[in-house]
């Protein structure tokens, strides 16, 4: 029975030539900014065996990965469904760079389980820039600034930033010292901000009256970056070396973001965003009001230590199929279309060859009878091909 309508699976959709033409247009824009600034091109398969596509830090990512057999050796087999554990593998595995600092750039399809409509597409066009080697608060400015240029390259509006830092909920709870199910529990509590749940878990909290003051006062710092880190630096510094050094690390990306980009940022100390995952500094850009980022990141540092090679890193990625319908239509740089006949002809194809390499779309025509008035086509005359004007 032929079915009159076919339909793609809910979440997966297919991009019609403007949208396709548009996407590949801001691909091409963010990959040749990437190299520009000394980020070199990677390209992972689609599919890997679990074994490496999950392990470590990327075991969060299990029940969003299609997985099947590999007919060829019997083993499991995953769909990718992000690609900076497939990087990590390259860089520790196959690149070896235990020595150096490596800046690598990516971009690839990547398919979900699951539909999740609030975070866009099941297979997301993933582009993003990594920095491998590098522990200090540098490679963070560096590729919190690449993220910025990336979204002004897109022409994207209204640009805003949001930062965290796991660091200071983790150090808080180890000073407080959590058992293991109360970690849990805080950090759910902290991920869906739940504000009377929190409210009624530290009233329960065994603590010294300061302490206890302190994890009352952490969902209230949240704001603008400046009024936040003035508040953190009075409630939060002293606890510990680690929980001041984060507080530092934030205090010098705000300063430094300040001076080269001036865009509104959003500061908040309880952000667990990828808790599983990063190891530091959090961030993520917004563009004219919308709700899910458009390009989101962080430390994460002893990537690839199951590779054999435990490295610092930090890095970015955005989902460009998702911000499309936020990027200004494109126009090709074609200065006219011609048309010319189909014929073998080896003087024809040098005349086609000449016009697309001076900008000139050039199509074949089975009929140049049926063009329309003022169209273009080539013309063969005294043994020259020219264009003229129908």
């Amino acid at each position: 029975m032929q079915q009159s309508t076919w339909f793609t699976p809910e979440g997966l959709e297919d991009l019609l030539p403007p949208q396709a033409q548009k996407l590949e247009f801001y691909r091409r824009k963010l990959i040749d900014g990437f190299e520009m600034s000394g980020f070199e091109l990677v390209l992972p398969p689609i599919a890997e065996f679990t074994d490496s596509l999950l392990t470590g830090t990327a075991g969060h990512m299990a029940v969003d990965t299609c997985r099947f057999t590999d007919q060829e050796s019997g083993r499991m087999m995953g769909v990718r469904a992000d690609m900076t554990p497939q990087v990590a593998r390259i860089v520790s595995n196959r690149l070896k760079a235990d020595s150096c600092i490596s800046r690598l750039s990516y971009v690839g399809e990547v398919l979900k389980t699951r539909n999740n409509k609030a975070k866009g597409s099941r297979s997301p066009i993933q582009v993003g820039a990594e920095i491998f080697g590098h522990h200090g608060v540098e490679s963070d400015i560096e590729i919190i600034e690449l993220m910025l240029e990336s979204m002004q390259k897109l022409g994207l509006p209204d640009i805003k930033m949001s930062l965290g830092h796991v660091a200071i909920v983790t150090e808080l709870m180890k000073v407080a010292e959590f058992t293991q199910a109360q970690t849990k529990e805080f950090i759910d509590i902290l991920q869906r901000k739940a504000v009377p749940e929190y409210e009624i878990f530290v009233e329960g909290l065994e603590l010294n009256a300061d302490l206890k003051a302190k994890f009352e006062q952490l969902p209230l710092m949240c704001g603008a970056a400046e009024d936040v880190l003035t508040t953190a630096k009075t409630q939060l510094t002293g606890l510990s070396s680690v929980l001041d050094g984060a507080i530092k690390h934030l205090a010098t990306v705000i300063e430094s973001i300040a001076v080269t980009n001036g865009i509104a940022i959003h500061l908040d100390m309880a952000d667990m965003r990828g808790y599983q995952y990063h190891t530091g500094i959090i961030f993520a850009c917004y563009s004219g009001g919308t709700l899910q980022p458009i390009a989101k990141g962080g430390r994460y540092d002893n990537i690839g230590s199951v590779f054999g090679l435990a490295l610092p890193a930090t890095g970015f990625s955005l989902d460009l199929r998702s911000a499309l319908d936020l990027l200004k239509d494109v126009q090709l740089n074609v200065k006219e279309t011609v048309f010319a006949p189909l014929v073998s002809d080896k003087s024809l194809q040098d005349a086609i060859a000449d016009l697309k390499s001076k900008g000139f779309r050039v199509i074949k025509s089975y009929d140049l009878n049926s063009l329309q008035a003022g169209d273009k086509k080539l013309v063969l005359e005294s043994g020259q091909w020219s264009v003229q004007t129908a």
